[in-house]
């Protein structure tokens, strides 16, 4: 079984999904989706499927701002992978990580090398 978290991914644009699910798997990360809709992330957060998670902010028609405002009541790491900044979002989510979009590979490894340490961190103290 695999150290690595579980990385929820949610994006609207179906083929960023698939590329960014493709990246972490190949990477060895399990991969929690990818979803679209904020309803879907949630119900997955809620049945304790996510360890880490990468959010694009623009859904269709919805924000992902409920499940990151989620994510944060349960200290769960996650980054924002989108074309907002952080002058873009309420003052609550003004301190998380962003990766801009579009984002190279090696980036959003990057990201969620960093989202995986800062978990590991939280569950030792």
């Amino acid at each position: 079984m695999s150290d690595r978290p579980r990385v929820l991914v949610v994006e609207d644009e179906w083929l960023i999904a698939v590329d960014v699910a493709s990246v972490l798997r190949t990477a060895g990360y399990p991969v929690v989706g990818p979803v679209s809709t904020v309803a879907a992330a949630l119900q997955l957060v809620e049945a304790d499927k996510v360890d880490v998670a990468l959010l694009d902010i623009q859904l269709n028609a919805e924000s992902s701002l409920p499940v990151a405002e989620v994510l944060l009541a349960r200290d769960t790491p996650f980054a924002f992978v989108t074309g907002f900044g952080e002058r873009d979002v309420p003052a609550s989510f003004r301190n998380c990580k962003f990766v801009a979009k579009p984002a190279s590979e090696a980036t959003i490894l990057t990201a969620v090398a960093d989202l995986a340490s800062l978990r590991a961190a939280r569950k030792r103290s």
